[in-house]
């Protein structure tokens, strides 16, 4: 019994513990517009759902248009959007394509990935693949932790800028989601070398 309550205390504090590196990491990469520092390579939009007329839900909306916005500031050259394609009649890269071209994005700076079948590959394959040494990163508030811990930890020097413009359905739910997510990705990133195939 003394075993089984010492183990259960020592699982409540390292998921406290890895909580609390996420709010250190909130807290000092998290910045708005204009804190943002000035030539970066790149800013990543993390991919979301897109609707069955094929256009980006309002949370990938809402990323592509923050990502306009700092890449016609120039603080960046390019564009990565990272997302799953799976075929013609699914690929939110196309959908995020046709979406942020209306925002004044030369098509020669988008780059396009779709391997980002999570938030880890996206970002270690921006790394891995892409060679990505400094970027900015455009996603919501609750997602930015976890996104620029993962690329922090792997080398890349990144900082974050959400991209909440509106209330979003299924919030409460996504927030949830997150905090299993983080702890996951925290044990991957730290005690993995995982690599997708491509």
């Amino acid at each position: 019994m003394v075993y089984l309550i010492a183990f259960c205390l020592f699982v409540i504090l390292t998921v406290l513990a890895i909580f609390g590196i996420y709010k250190y990491y909130e807290r000092k990469y998290i910045v708005n517009l204009k804190e943002l520092p000035k030539s970066y390579d790149v800013i990543i939009v993390l991919g979301a759902g897109i609707r069955p007329d094929g256009t980006p839900c309002d949370i990938l909306k809402d990323r592509l248009f923050t990502a306009a916005k700092v890449y016609n500031e120039g603080i960046c050259r390019k564009v990565l959007l990272t997302g799953e394609h799976r075929d013609e009649d699914y690929s939110e890269i196309f959908s995020m394509k046709n979406w942020i071209m209306q925002y004044n994005i030369a098509e020669k700076d988008i780059i396009l990935d779709g391997y980002g079948y999570c938030t880890y590959d996206s970002i270690f394959r921006a790394k891995d693949k892409l060679k990505i040494n400094k970027a900015i990163i455009s996603t919501n508030r609750y997602h930015l932790p976890r996104a620029i811990y993962i690329a922090r930890r792997i080398g890349v020097e990144a900082y974050g800028i959400a991209s909440d413009l509106r209330q979003y359905d299924r919030m409460k739910k996504y927030r949830k989601r997150e905090r299993l997510a983080q702890i996951k990705d925290f044990f991957l990133v730290n005690f993995s070398l995982k690599k997708r195939k491509e």
